[in-house]
């Protein structure tokens, strides 16, 4: 998409509107405050400035303008953001690559999904007094029945494809939706109905359960694939829950509808329903975009454990962290709940299980010591991150009491553990003060672009990311009046968020020539350092002497002032 579009999009979507229709701001000074919507917070530390159009949060870092806002927060591509934010004003976007034709046949499958789940809907309140008598029991509130959408399905063969029919959908495209037999019939009757929406909010499959015993056909009936869905790639309830799980940084995973429905209706708004007890890839990626910290809450038989194994040791190969909730054989979520409330459900939470110590303390499944082993290291060889599995090693080490020699030995050598390697940033902040407030005074443009780029250049700057900022800044000059844009066309995440803050805060500068002098002798003071080193190591060596003079001279001619207490 050409720039001109995106400076279009972005002068007509005022930051503070877009984000008042997510969430309430509170006026603050000149600009708008909240909690954050990223992270959970008691107190408000998220600002958006209207006038300079980004938003910064204070407490996690992150920054950006309203594209970034919409990416990030919606979890979708930039492209996505842009395209949602053009409809909003109006603007019209050009998709290539993707045809018109099939875009249609995509659109129009949509919109009949979208038509079915009104229609359970209205029947379930117009024929459901049976199944709305079931959700009662099941203690189900009106509340979440409308919020998701649940319906009911006629016991007819023909109930929605006339419906559908009558609201002039072809008859030719109703083969492909899913929601008909090979010969033409409706494919739920007589089933409680339960809306599959992807992560942005759209249905794309549904899932019907008998509501009688002797009722033919299995307890569930579920959406074959179609173009608008494939088996394992969506989770219930995520569409709705996903800002709460990325707030809270983790994640409940259930199995079913109604345990879902039970930890939503308690408080839990955290939870997702993996539909079934595979846990797929995708949907570990999926919810990944949201959280790296995964709580799995399986049946407590042997059969939910077995689930809790298989799903843990699926999320635990990515290196991503992930604990098991321990119910009794007779429990899950739902009756849990039902019986004992949602405190009791925080404490077992709260202790919860890493995947080796699950596996170690088990007594259901029936496994000895060696088996148990035997199965971690095999999940150990399906790994993808090298440092999680060095850790993982570990602590099977101190879970088992088995030396870390012995389950290397058992590894596969195709399977190498790499020594682990950290690059840890000196966080002295006063240290970096001085470089600081000049980028601070650089974006607010309280300094002569052309003068600094003459004159230093990113060596002058100790830390990484202020390196990063300088660079970005000197690169990109011309759109220093905009920050909003200027911010668009950061690419690296920490360099946007950095950026963000320092838009943001006010100038303290008062000379331009002494910040920019102030940089180049704190720079010549770490050169005449290392002079100093080198002549430790080497005392005869003349050209240290005559370097460290010249140095001394430009020190003085810098700052007199500062020369007594410096040189040395």
């Amino acid at each position: 998409m050409e720039q001109q579009k995106i400076d279009e999009i972005l002068e007509k979507n005022n930051i503070v509107d877009v984000i008042s229709n997510y969430f309430p701001l509170k006026k603050s000074g000149s600009n708008f405050k909240t909690r954050c919507p990223f992270h959970d917070e008691k107190t408000a530390s998220f600002i958006v400035s209207e006038k300079k159009q980004i938003f910064k949060c204070f407490g996690c870092g992150k920054g950006g303008n309203v594209i970034t806002f919409v990416r990030d927060y919606e979890k979708i591509s930039f492209f996505e953001a842009l395209k949602k934010l053009a409809k909003r004003a109006g603007i019209s976007v050009k998709e290539t690559k993707v045809s018109k034709k099939k875009r249609s046949k995509r659109d129009l499958i949509y919109k009949i999904y979208s038509l079915s789940v009104g229609f359970y809907q209205k029947n379930l309140k117009d024929y459901g007094d049976q199944t709305l008598e079931y959700l009662k029991d099941r203690k189900i509130s009106t509340q979440t029945i409308d919020k998701f959408q649940i319906g009911y399905a006629l016991n007819s063969y023909a109930g929605l494809k006339n419906f559908l029919i009558k609201n002039q959908i072809n008859s030719k495209i109703l083969k492909e939706t899913g929601l008909f037999t090979s010969n033409n019939k409706d494919l739920f009757r007589n089933r409680l109905m339960f809306p599959i929406h992807d992560h942005s909010g759209r249905v794309v499959a549904f899932g019907g359960r008998v509501l009688h015993k002797d009722q033919p056909g299995g307890k569930y009936v579920n959406s074959p694939t179609t173009v608008i869905y494939k088996k394992g790639s969506e989770l219930y309830g995520f569409n709705v829950t996903k800002y709460e799980v990325s707030k809270k940084d983790n994640v409940l995973i259930c199995e079913g509808y109604t345990d879902f429905l039970r930890l939503y209706e308690s408080g839990f708004k955290n939870a997702v329903a993996s539909l079934g007890t595979s846990l797929t890839d995708d949907q570990i990626k999926l919810v990944s975009r949201f959280t790296k910290n995964f709580y799995i809450l399986y049946d407590g038989d042997k059969a939910g454990k077995k689930a809790a194994l298989r799903a843990a040791a699926n999320i635990s190969k990515f290196g991503y962290s992930v604990k098991i909730v321990l119910f009794n054989e007779d429990e899950d979520p739902d009756n849990f709940l039902l019986s004992h409330g949602k405190k009791e459900l925080e404490k077992k939470i709260a202790e919860a299980k890493s995947l080796s110590r699950f596996l170690n303390d088990d007594a259901v499944l029936g496994l000895n010591t060696k088996t148990k082993l035997s199965s971690l290291i095999g999940i150990l060889n399906d790994y993808q991150d090298e440092i999680s599995k060095e850790l993982f090693i570990k602590e099977i080490s101190e879970v088992f009491g088995v030396s870390q020699k012995a389950i290397f030995s058992k590894l596969k050598k195709k399977y190498p553990i790499r020594s682990t390697r950290t690059n840890e940033e000196n966080t002295d902040l006063a240290k970096y003060e001085e470089e600081k407030n000049f980028l601070i005074a650089l974006v607010n443009n309280r300094l002569n672009h052309k003068k600094v780029a003459q004159e230093i250049d990113s060596t002058y700057f100790l830390k990484e990311i202020h390196k990063d900022v300088f660079e970005y800044l000197m690169k990109n000059n011309n759109y220093m009046d905009n920050m909003s844009v200027l911010l668009d066309k950061v690419d690296d995440e920490k360099t946007q968020n950095t950026l963000a803050e320092f838009i943001l805060q006010e100038s303290q500068i008062s000379d331009a020539d002494d910040m920019i002098n102030g940089l180049k002798i704190r720079k010549l003071h770490i050169n005449l350092q290392k002079i100093n080193q080198k002549i430790q190591q080497d005392k005869d060596n003349d050209e240290y002497y005559k370097k460290k003079d010249q140095i001394k001279k430009e020190i003085i001619k810098l700052n007199k002032k500062v020369v007594s207490k410096t040189l040395y």
